[in-house]
Order: structure tokens, then sequence, then C-alpha cells
């Protein structure tokens, strides 16, 4: 492997995708909300505006 090159272990837990599996659908709904809390919270405006104009070309 060349030095510098991400592998997929680097960024995912393989037990923490098997937790996340076996949650509910609720309590992914309520996970997957508060990931997106969080990301309006740290987003600049530039970058929210931006994905506003993407959503509205419908990407």
């Amino acid at each position: 492997m060349n030095k510098g090159e991400d592998r997929a272990d680097d960024y995912f837990d393989v037990e923490d995708l098997k937790r996340y599996m076996s949650l509910s659908v609720e309590e992914k709904l309520v996970y997957l909300q508060e990931i997106n809390s969080f990301l309006m919270e740290a987003m600049p405006d530039g970058s929210k505006k931006a994905w506003e104009e993407l959503k509205k070309n419908g990407w």
C-alpha cells in the first residue's frame, strides 16, 4: 500500500456499524436527525447556501 493512501478501516469501525445495524428504525432516525442538526450548526453559511441551491436544482 502506498504511503498516504486511505483505507476503509481508517474511517469505519466494524463494531460501530454492527451496533448501528442493531438499532430500531426509530433509533436510527433519531440518530440521523442528531447528525443533521449538528452538521447544520457546524456548516458555514456559504456551504448552506450552496447545498440549498443544489437541492433546488434536483441534486
